[in-house]
């Protein structure tokens, strides 16, 4: 089977497509090869050549023996491909350097907060507390953490007798009344 400038197009159609035989590819590979490939073609020449050479590298890399793939046969020289240079090469390592230091400041930033917290006893409620102390045995402790127990104590006792001060009050305010309806009656 011979290919040539009138049917190519149609094979790299169906090349392209799945639907070729081995024997149309290696027909194809050596079209390629010939050198006689209209220009607007020339595109797939690389392609071809790194499907011909077992998919070795990337398309139109250099072989390793120094020779490069183009159609019409191997070209002496290695010429750079553009287009081609990896990823990370066409970034500047300024451009990489401040990412880095960013996410250095954010992951920082980050720890700092949740280490003072830590700190404040694990929670942001208890760093109201932070400077109180409590004297017992004439010893004085001001760990939040060993302390908060009292602090708790001592809230609950405050609202105990908050809550008997409330009911004595109601208690006057109920008496009050009492001696003023008396006095309203004993007045008539």
């Amino acid at each position: 089977m011979e290919l040539d400038k009138r049917n190519i197009e149609e094979y790299i159609n169906r090349f392209l497509e799945g639907e070729t035989t081995n024997a149309e590819e290696q027909a194809i590979y050596r079209f390629f090869h010939t050198g006689d490939v209209p220009s607007h073609l020339m595109g797939y020449a690389p392609m071809f050549a790194w499907y011909e050479g077992g998919m070795q590298g990337e398309p139109g890399m250099s072989q390793p023996d120094g020779q490069e793939e183009v159609a019409g046969g191997k070209r002496s020289g290695k010429i750079p491909v553009v287009g081609k240079e990896g990823f990370y090469q066409r970034i500047p390592v300024a451009v990489w350097s401040a990412g880095i230091a960013a996410m250095m400041v954010i992951a920082l930033g980050l720890g700092l907060i949740f280490y003072s917290e830590n700190q404040a006893g694990g929670s942001g409620e208890w760093s109201c507390y932070e400077g109180s102390y409590v004297e017992v045995g004439g010893k004085r402790i001001s760990d939040v953490k060993q302390i908060m127990p009292c602090i708790i104590e001592t809230l609950e006792e405050a609202e105990r007798v908050e809550k008997l001060a409330q009911e004595r009050v109601e208690e006057i305010c109920r008496s009050e009344k009492e001696i003023e309806e008396k006095e309203l009656l004993v007045s008539e």
